[in-house]
C-alpha cells in the first residue's frame, strides 16, 4: 500500500491558489501597494510545482531498479499532452472570438492555423508554456533519474549552476541588455531544471532533510524572511516585479519550499486518511491551473462590456477579483470533476483516487 504525503498535498493545494493570486494581482502591482507585495510573495508558485513533480515523480520509482522508458512517457506525456491539446484549442477559440463570430465557418481556417502555431510553445494563452516545460522534463527524467541515483551531489550542484547562470542571464539581460536575448527563455528546460532535480534529490534523501529541517525550524524561517526582503527589493529597484525568471526567484523559492515542508509536516492532523478539501483541490490542481486563466481573463472584461468599470478597481477590487475567481474556478472543477471530461481536461475523475 502506498503511503500518501499528506504534507504535499497541502504544498500542492496551496500552489494551485499561489498560482490563481499571481495572475489576479499582476493588474495591480504598480497601482496598489498590497497587490505588488502580495505578487512578490506568489512568486515561488510554479517553481514549486515543477519541485514537486521532480519529488513525486522519483519518489514513486525509489524501488525500482529500472524504468522502463516507453511505458514512463506513455503515462506521463498521456497525463499532460491531450489536455494540452484540448486547453490550446480552448484558448485559441477564446482569442479568436471575435474572428469567429464575424466570420462564422468562414474563419476556421484562421483558427485552425492559430492553433497550430501555439501548439509548439504554448503561446496560446500566458500559462501554457508550463506544459512545454514539462514535456522537456518528463523526457529528460529517466536520465536524471539515473544521475541522482548515482550521483545525487553532482547532479544537484550542475543543475543548480545550468539554472542558476541561466536565469542570471536572462535576468541581466532584461535590466540592461548588455547580453544577447535568450529566445523563448521561459519555455526552455535549463531555466528550470534545478527545481525539478530539486525535487528528486530531496526524494532521495527525504529522511534525512527532514530532520535537519526539524532541528533547524529558526534557521530556515530565519533564511526565508532573508529571501522574501531581497525579492522584494529586487523587484522595487529593477522594476522587474513581473519576472519569475532572476536569482533573487530562485533563493525565495528554495526557503520557500523547505518553510512550507516543515511546517506542514509539522501541523496536527486528526486524520491520516480519507478526503478533505486539501486533498480535492491537491488532486485537482492541475486542471485549476488550466482552467483559472479563462475565469480570470472573463471576469476582467465582462464589466467593462456592460460599462462598469470600477467593479475591481482598488485593494477591495483585487481581493474581490482573487477571490470570485477562485470560488467560480473551484466550483467549475467540482463540477467536471464528476463528467467524462475531468480527465482530458486535467483532471481527476469523482471516486478515483
Amino acid at each position: 500500500m502506498k503511503q500518501r504525503l499528506y504534507a504535499f498535498d497541502d504544498i500542492r493545494a496551496f500552489a494551485a491558489l499561489s498560482v490563481i493570486a499571481i495572475h489576479a494581482t499582476a493588474p495591480y502591482v504598480t497601482a496598489e501597494p498590497v497587490g505588488f507585495v502580495w505578487n512578490q510573495f506568489m512568486r515561488y508558485a510554479v517553481p514549486l510545482f515543477i519541485i514537486l513533480s521532480g519529488f513525486l515523480l522519483y519518489y514513486a520509482d525509489r524501488k525500482k531498479d529500472h524504468l522502463k522508458y516507453g511505458q514512463f512517457m506513455r503515462k506521463r506525456l498521456a497525463k499532460i499532452f491531450i489536455p494540452y491539446l484540448i486547453w490550446t484549442l480552448i484558448y485559441t477559440l477564446y482569442k479568436m472570438r471575435e474572428e469567429l463570430a464575424d466570420k462564422g465557418t468562414e474563419a476556421l481556417p484562421d483558427v485552425c492555423w492559430a492553433f497550430l502555431c501555439f501548439l509548439p510553445d504554448g503561446s496560446a494563452f500566458v500559462h501554457l508554456y508550463f506544459l512545454i516545460i514539462m514535456f522537456q522534463l518528463y523526457l529528460l527524467y529517466p536520465a536524471l533519474r539515473l544521475w541522482v541515483k548515482r550521483r545525487a551531489n553532482q547532479a544537484l550542484f550542475i543543475s543548480f549552476l545550468c539554472t542558476f547562470l541561466t536565469q542570471t542571464w536572462v535576468y541581466v539581460h532584461s535590466v540592461t541588455e548588455w547580453l544577447i536575448e535568450i529566445p523563448q527563455a521561459t519555455r526552455i528546460f535549463p531555466v528550470w531544471l534545478f527545481f525539478f532535480v530539486l525535487g528528486m534529490y530531496t526524494a532521495q534523501y527525504k529522511g534525512r532533510w527532514e530532520v535537519w529541517l526539524k532541528r533547524n525550524d529558526i534557521l530556515i524561517t530565519f533564511c526565508w524572511l532573508i529571501s522574501i526582503v531581497i525579492l522584494l527589493t529586487d523587484s522595487w529597484i529593477t522594476e522587474t516585479y513581473g519576472a519569475s525568471i532572476k536569482p533573487t526567484v530562485v533563493l525565495y523559492t528554495i526557503t520557500s519550499y523547505f518553510l512550507f515542508y516543515y511546517v506542514c509536516t509539522s501541523r496536527p492532523r486528526r486524520k491520516q486518511q480519507g478526503g478533505g478539501f486539501i486533498q480535492w483541490l491537491s488532486a485537482q490542481s492541475f486542471l485549476v491551473f488550466l482552467l483559472h486563466p479563462l475565469i480570470l481573463t472573463v471576469l476582467r472584461i465582462l464589466p467593462r462590456e456592460y460599462g462598469d468599470d470600477v467593479i475591481w478597481e482598488g485593494t477591495g477590487g483585487m481581493l474581490g477579483l482573487f477571490a470570485v475567481t477562485t470560488g467560480i474556478t473551484l466550483l467549475l472543477t467540482y463540477i467536471i470533476s464528476f463528467t467524462p471530461l475531468a480527465s482530458i481536461l486535467g483532471g481527476v475523475r469523482a471516486g478515483k483516487k
